[in-house]
């Protein structure tokens, strides 16, 4: 395995994902390398692209398809190629298949084996989060007010959405009917180790449970991973999470949690803090949930209350901090703040950083100090980088969206009256 190509990643040889449109994807960062409309994913797998990029990682040299994982590193913050072939995280992919390039062909094709794909099969969602958008739910009913901001940096999404419509017909779903995926998807169930779902939200999605059913025969060697928002736990005659996980050898859950009371409601349109706590603590009882993950999307609206968030995480809840960072819409990154908050955020991440040992999560679970202190540090990293000329866009974005959705930017960060 040549771990020394500074370009390395573990993705191109062990798994795929897939995006609503019908895009088939190394993984879920990266650009589509083939649409299930067009080939099957048995084709998509070793076809010309695929070779290509699984070369080039090899040999010191970016693909383009991976432009996002190198963006971030160039800001010094660790990517997920960077975080699958650290080993650090329980799902490293270097750990879970460590001989994967055993079976690499000379002509850099793989067997048709995968043993990790992660799905992202529809948009169907019940909430319309502000750093969202109509590609991946069907309850954003106001983007008229806000696509402008997409358009005006040829935001791909802007050109997805009224490639498919989405403004009319919110509903994207390019697998249900599709006979190249499900041929396809029936090849693979004996090799899955790993099958991750995210959405759209998945555990209201009759598909998932479709899915779930074709697994279950597998499940003794397959652990589940989802992105969930946590607002439901199933749906409907006998589709729940308590009718199907215990199929399987283990659970890992991803909450999504932008922020705690005001501040998650603020930003996850239609979303309860409550209601998802309590979920929370019912996942926490099912026995073979290995780990909880708080999944927190850093922007403009929880930037400065991030602090707060990892306390509660990992005090109250007792579930580990992950964060990501909105990149786009570039209006609700964190790194177009007035320098003034820019630098009250960095000394309250700064702070936090000293008391994460004493924290009851990290106090049981040792072994997650580290990583807790790196993505704090990731954040900080982040946010050295100076987009602070899209201020008056960002301010303009959300009063947009405040007046469709009866909220208030500056009421739930009081910090931002005096620059507005």
């Amino acid at each position: 395995m040549n771990k020394t190509s500074k370009t390395f990643c573990m993705h191109p040889f062990t798994g795929l994902a897939t995006r609503e449109d019908g895009a088939i994807q190394v993984c879920c960062r990266s650009h589509p390398v083939g649409f299930i409309q067009d080939n099957s994913v048995e084709e998509i797998w070793n076809g010309d692209t695929m070779k290509r990029i699984r070369k080039s990682v090899l040999t010191n040299i970016r693909p383009p398809e991976c432009e996002p994982c190198f963006k971030l590193e160039d800001q010094g913050v660790e990517s997920l190629r960077q975080r699958h072939i650290a080993g650090a995280i329980p799902e490293a992919r270097i750990t879970l298949y460590p001989t994967a390039l055993d079976a690499l062909q000379d002509d850099y094709t793989m067997p048709f084996e995968i043993p990790s794909i992660e799905l992202k099969l529809n948009n169907l969602c019940n909430l319309k989060c502000r750093m969202c958008h109509p590609m991946d739910s069907t309850s954003w009913n106001d983007w008229n007010v806000v696509e402008k901001y997409y358009k005006k940096t040829d935001n791909i999404l802007f050109h997805l959405v009224e490639e498919h419509n989405l403004k009319r017909k919110p509903y994207l779903d390019k697998f249900e009917d599709n006979p190249n995926w499900w041929a396809s998807f029936e090849k693979l169930l004996p090799y899955f180790r790993r099958v991750e779902f995210a959405g759209g939200e998945p555990l209201m999605d009759p598909q998932h449970y479709k899915i779930l059913d074709m697994l279950k025969p597998y499940g003794d060697n397959i652990e589940l991973k989802y992105a969930t928002n946590g607002t439901t736990l199933g749906i409907s005659k006998g589709r729940t999470v308590h009718d199907y996980w215990p199929h399987f050898k283990s659970i890992a859950v991803n909450v999504s949690l932008d922020g705690i009371n005001d501040v998650y409601n603020y930003i996850r349109g239609n979303g309860d803090w409550q209601e998802v706590v309590r979920n929370i603590k019912e996942i926490q009882t099912i026995k073979n949930v290995r780990r909880v993950v708080g999944a927190c999307t850093v922007q403009i609206s929880n930037i400065l209350v991030l602090d707060k968030i990892i306390e509660h995480f990992l005090d109250d809840l007792e579930i580990i901090f992950h964060s990501h960072r909105v990149t786009y819409p570039e209006v609700l990154s964190a790194q177009v703040l007035p320098l003034k908050l820019k630098a009250l955020a960095i000394q309250r991440l700064q702070e936090i950083s000293y008391r994460v040992k004493d924290f009851r999560m990290v106090k049981k679970h040792p072994e997650i100090l580290k990583y807790t202190l790196g993505q704090i540090q990731d954040n900080i990293n982040f946010l050295q980088h100076d987009q602070n000329h899209l201020w008056q866009d960002c301010v303009e974005f959300n009063q947009n969206l405040d007046a469709t959705r009866n909220q208030s930017f500056t009421e739930v960060t009081p910090e931002f009256k005096q620059y507005i």
